[in-house]
């Protein structure tokens, strides 16, 4: 339960970072809350193939072309 709480918290934490930095660069809180939303699904999905390209550097499995 612990984790889960953690999880949460530091998502809010992120998100409250992210809207303040794209407000600051921006000036406009509908952009920044747009980015703010956005961000952390694009760094979701990075993170995915950056995983997937770490295991193959290092002779792991390939998740996209199983044996």
């Amino acid at each position: 339960m612990r984790a889960a709480k953690k999880a949460v918290s530091f998502s809010i934490v992120h998100f409250a970072v992210g809207l303040a930095v794209a407000f600051s660069l921006t000036g406009q809180f509908g952009l920044s809350l747009g980015v703010a939303l956005v961000e952390p699904a694009v760094n979701a999905v990075i993170h995915f193939f950056y995983e997937h390209w770490e295991e193959r550097r290092h002779g792991g499995p390939d998740l996209f072309h199983p044996a």
